[in-house]
């Protein structure tokens, strides 16, 4: 973990959030420091991916803030936090099924291209050169994450643990500063899971700060810096994984019993 003396790369302050009278989120508040690994972690039904959606724009919280490099979140459409540095993958794998590997990555590269639709219509020397530097980055990642050998396939036709590969090169594409990962061994045998966690250390080496939702507590206990635990949309505790294992609540929701749910 990196210190910042010049505070948090991210602070979620006292957020809530409810759906139909259902409260998802309730005054939920910690710091995501530069270059750490911050697991969150909670029963079904926690706010974990809600809190994932609030941080990216895709959910107004109802109260509180995001502070993303001292710059406020709330009020931005979901293209420009990405182009404020944040990047997400999801529980469920949302590639353009149809388009190649290497296509899809591309795409990913779009918010840092300087020439738009229009510019690409042109096909100026200029915009030559961007879609030239666009598909060389793109290979890159996919080298990065162990797919150069893919690039030209249909991204739908890949194995699932790859389209998850895959997901990750593509949101690395813009250049994050903070990469928020939902779920990214889910499906994944335990050679895959393993290899995953080998490829985030890589990640955090990068310089890319994490937030990682997980089930598989053996992965989240071995990449995290910290730990947020989140139950029935209220913060349970937080600190080090050595922490949280011990602490009585976090014991209780997931063994079923204190505010556990389902």
């Amino acid at each position: 973990m990196v210190d910042n003396p010049n505070g948090p790369l991210l602070a979620v302050q006292s957020v809530s959030k409810s759906f139909g009278g259902v409260q998802a989120l309730s005054d939920i508040t910690f710091d995501v420091d530069p270059g750490m690994v911050m697991g969150l972690i909670g029963p079904n039904g926690a706010g974990k991916t809600t809190l994932f959606n609030v941080v990216t724009g895709a959910y107004p919280a109802d109260t509180g803030d995001i502070i993303f490099e001292g710059i406020r979140v709330p009020g931005r459409k979901i293209h420009q936090v990405v182009g404020l540095g944040v990047a997400r993958t999801f529980q469920n794998v949302e590639l353009f099924e149809s388009m190649t590997v290497l296509e899809n990555v591309m795409v990913g590269r779009h918010i840092r291209t300087r020439s738009g639709f229009w510019g690409a219509m042109t096909r100026l020397p200029g915009v030559l050169r961007e879609e030239k530097e666009i598909r060389d980055r793109s290979l890159d990642l996919l080298s990065f994450v162990g797919l150069q050998d893919e690039a030209h396939r249909q991204s739908g036709d890949l194995p699932f643990g790859w389209q998850r590969l895959l997901e990750i090169a593509r949101a690395l594409a813009s250049d994050p500063k903070l990469l928020l990962l939902d779920e990214p061994a889910a499906g994944l045998n335990a050679v895959e899971t393993g290899q995953l966690g080998e490829l985030l250390e890589r990640i955090r080496d990068l310089g890319v700060t994490l937030m990682l939702v997980e089930h598989d507590m053996s992965l989240t206990m071995k990449v995290s810096d910290r730990i947020v635990v989140l139950d029935q949309g209220r913060m349970l505790a937080q600190g080090t994984p050595r922490e949280v294992q011990s602490d009585e609540a976090v014991m209780a929701a997931y063994l079923g019993g204190g505010h556990a749910s389902n």
